[in-house]
């Protein structure tokens, strides 16, 4: 009868991957599994000892998995570069060339330089790439917040110069012929574009709300700051609404904006 197995991957799974994990094997007859260690830093001894595969009805196997990580070699690193509006996404394609008369399977590894912008680059998990061909792999850039301009003093230089503070993250595709791939990703995030022109018309001394749809992309509670500007002065045309507003996360809510105006024009 055939034998169940599973292996206890939540003991490796940081740093190794063992497919399949689970599954049968047939009477009298072998199952090839493959390993892959897929390192996230440098690290000179990654180990887990006696790693268990539980057998139904049969004794346990265990597998001690050992690994050597270093330093990717900044030569070999690539750039991509997004430009993009906030909350607009941008993708960019990587060709990535099997050699192999094999078929790949590629398990990508997407990271970010700080914690405010985890989330910001994404692409899928699994890259297929069949023998002797290549594949295409896209990156998406999706900013949910705007890069500034920061002021840093280079060294040997008195004053201070601005320059972008971008997102920044990296790509990392451990190849199965032993060699892997890195890009470095950056992204600028500029000012969003206007999410509708609002045109309203009112009678003259009498007020009027204009309701408009404030969206909240974000999967927590924000709160909204308003403000607004006549594009000339005039002392008759008065507007009022509340300077904050709460959304709750990945939903809309309405905002009131009144609108009084003491003349006809």
């Amino acid at each position: 009868m055939k034998a169940q197995y599973k292996w206890d991957s939540k003991v490796y799974s940081k740093h190794f991957t063992i497919e399949p994990s689970q599954g049968y094997v047939n009477p009298n007859s072998n199952l090839d599994l493959e390993v892959t260690f897929h390192p996230k830093q440098a690290d000179p001894d990654i180990r887990y000892n006696k790693v268990a595969c539980e057998i139904k009805g049969g004794e346990t196997l265990q597998l001690t998995l050992m690994g050597k990580s270093v330093e990717q070699d900044s030569s070999s690193t690539e750039q991509l570069n997004f430009e993009t509006m906030v909350r607009k996404p941008a993708t960019q394609s990587i060709t990535i060339q099997n050699t192999e008369d094999k078929e790949w399977a590629i398990n990508p590894t997407i990271s970010t330089e700080r914690d405010d912008s985890k989330g910001y680059f994404i692409g899928k998990s699994t890259l297929i790439v069949p023998p002797k061909s290549s594949g295409q792999y896209e990156v998406t850039y999706h900013p949910k917040a705007m890069t500034k301009l920061m002021k840093l003093k280079k060294e040997g230089e008195e004053e201070e110069q601005e320059v972008m503070d971008t997102h920044k993250g990296s790509l990392f595709f451990p190849l199965p012929n032993g060699t892997a791939l890195l890009y470095q990703l950056n992204g600028t995030a500029s000012e969003p574009e206007a999410e509708a022109d609002i045109n309203e018309t009112s009678t003259a001394k009498k007020a009027k709300n204009i309701i408009i749809s404030v969206q909240n992309w974000a999967k927590v509670q924000q709160r909204f700051s308003a403000s607004w500007e006549l594009e000339t002065e005039d002392s008759s045309v008065f507007i009022r609404g509340a300077n904050t507003f709460d959304v709750a996360g990945e939903s809309t809510k309405d905002y009131k904006l009144n609108f009084l105006a003491h003349k006809v024009g």
